[in-house]
């Protein structure tokens, strides 16, 4: 699908606020709402950008090792998980990385879970320790950062790993299954599906997105121009931390980047528009001089983005 101008700020509007009415978009963007509404729809409809629901919890990393020819089944296979978050296939060495929600123990997940999966020769299981970004807060350039802020206050927050677990009621748990049906659903229709008030479903969306979901915007990088894709793992110094994920956190080709427990402190995924940009990133970035060692690959194929399930090579 090609995209112009109009069409990318939707998209940006969407990645700052997916569930920003039709209307809010159009005035903070500066176009006409029978216009947004148009491109908007054909835009959810063709799934160029879809609107998906992932539920705050506790996760860790799993870098699944398999032999080549079992590794397209193995994807399949761990974005079939309703646990999955995103899913994976990467280049040198063909391995897959994937974001899984943690049970409170996860022994089951790493000696009886993922090694059960047929193919499957090898794993590490990496903790996250903190998010520096996550893709409720990523968005290149669409929008200015006055219009990021007009549309949602909070865009660019990432989440707390030690935020404490809202304590959900059946009502809460209704809304969550309908906004999971449909993101974009407004108050009034979810209202109607749950047998609440549209105030009290209000209300409640008020608490529960931010604080037990993420509502996020799914595109692949390459809609938005960044066909070149990987993810990055940076030895840093400790004194250097701050730093260096202040640095990544001001990059509009930083995607998601995030401290984690492993050798590599810090893991980034990175979208960019050539070869040549992606070599600039990491020889040329404010942090490259501190740092004590890279280690990258680049992304062969997605399974899973956001919870939903995708196929790109």
């Amino acid at each position: 699908m090609a995209l112009d101008e109009i069409d990318r700020r939707v998209i940006g509007a969407l990645q700052v606020d997916g569930r920003a009415s039709w209307r809010r978009i159009a005035g903070v963007i500066g176009v006409p709402v029978s216009t947004v509404v148009r491109r908007g729809n054909a835009l959810l409809e063709s799934q160029a950008v879809r609107i998906g629901v992932v539920r705050s919890t506790r996760t860790v990393l799993l870098e699944v090792q398999a032999n080549a020819a079992d590794v397209d089944a193995i994807a399949r296979a761990l974005a079939a998980r309703e646990s999955s978050i995103f899913v994976y296939v990467l280049g040198s060495p063909l391995r897959i990385l994937v974001e899984e929600q943690a049970p409170p123990e996860y022994a089951d997940l790493i000696l009886r879970d993922i090694p059960s999966i047929p193919g499957v020769t090898g794993m590490a299981v990496i903790p996250m320790l903190e998010y520096y970004r996550t893709l409720s807060g990523w968005m290149p350039g669409q929008l200015t950062g006055d219009e990021a802020h007009a549309l949602n206050p909070d865009f660019g927050r990432p989440p707390l790993i030690d935020q404490p677990l809202l304590e959900l009621d059946d009502g809460d748990e209704a809304i969550l299954a309908a906004l999971e049906r449909d993101a974009r659903a407004s108050a009034i229709d979810i209202a109607e599906i749950v047998g609440l008030s549209e105030s009290a479903v209000r209300r409640r969306l008020s608490v529960l997105i931010g604080g037990a979901v993420d509502v996020r915007a799914i595109i692949a990088p390459s809609t938005l121009g960044l066909p070149i894709a990987g993810f990055v793992w940076l030895r840093v110094p400790p004194a250097a931390v701050a730093s260096v994920s202040a640095a990544l956190q001001a990059s509009p080709f930083v995607r998601y980047a995030a401290f984690i427990l492993a050798d590599e402190q810090i893991l980034v995924d990175v979208a960019v528009p050539t070869v040549t940009e992606l070599r600039r990133f990491l020889t040329e970035s404010p942090w490259s001089t501190q740092v004590d060692g890279i280690r990258a690959a680049s992304v062969v194929a997605a399974y899973k983005r956001s919870g939903v399930l995708v196929r790109e090579a």
